[in-house]
């Protein structure tokens, strides 16, 4: 099984486990669900070559994978239900126009048009988790709230399908991005290394 879907009943020793342990030791002293999707929203976004949750654990950083993936495994290790559910919608959709943005990327945006396999958390009670974007990118237009813990958070994107609940949400994710057409693929691509390089340069965490 590969670390990046271990299960949260892993025996000791693993990494991943350890790493996660740790982050909630750091980030989750007390509280429940709220406390624990506010370290994991907290974490900037960055959408790297690995998108493993251990990575995004190791690194401080993570895309929306790597991040909903550590939002659901420290769910279960606190005793709730939860799965990441796979969407697909435009990701540009989501994504507010700033003037400090590369030309190339505010284009794609008002444009719009780039299919992506989105992840969020779902709870057994209800409620869609997402934690894509630190509530520090307010300053920059994210349409954010503080999530309280009632009904679902703000989305990265409004308008989506749902395609998956399994496990295993990298190889279902590669699966449901191999469908797309070569020029989807590339134009995907394009737009998160933009998006990612503008993020780099902008404080995601409050305070900054």
């Amino acid at each position: 099984m590969p670390i990046s879907e271990a299960t949260v009943a892993g025996k000791g020793g693993d990494p991943y486990q350890e790493a996660l342990d740790a982050f909630l030791a750091a980030h989750v002293a007390s509280g429940g669900v709220v406390a624990v999707y506010r370290a994991v929203q907290a974490m900037p976004y960055f959408s790297g070559p690995d998108r493993t949750p251990l990575a995004a654990l190791r690194m401080g950083r993570g895309a929306c994978t790597a991040k909903h993936l550590v939002l659901r495994d420290a769910l279960r290790r606190m005793g709730h239900a939860a799965v990441v559910e796979i969407v697909e919608g435009d990701f540009a959709s989501g994504i507010p126009l700033h003037p400090s943005m590369p030309p190339e990327l505010q284009e794609m945006i008002r444009a719009g048009g780039v299919v992506d396999f989105h992840c969020r958390v779902r709870l057994a009670s209800g409620p869609a988790l997402d934690a894509t974007w630190p509530l520090a990118l307010r300053r920059w237009g994210f349409e954010l709230r503080e999530w309280e813990g009632a009904g679902d958070t703000a989305q990265a994107i409004a308008r989506v399908t749902v395609r998956s609940t399994e496990e295993d949400v990298l190889g279902t994710k590669a699966r449901l991005l191999a469908t797309l057409s070569d020029e989807e693929r590339a134009r995907r691509l394009r737009f998160l290394a933009l998006l990612s390089g503008w993020l780099a340069a902008l404080p995601q965490t409050v305070g900054d």
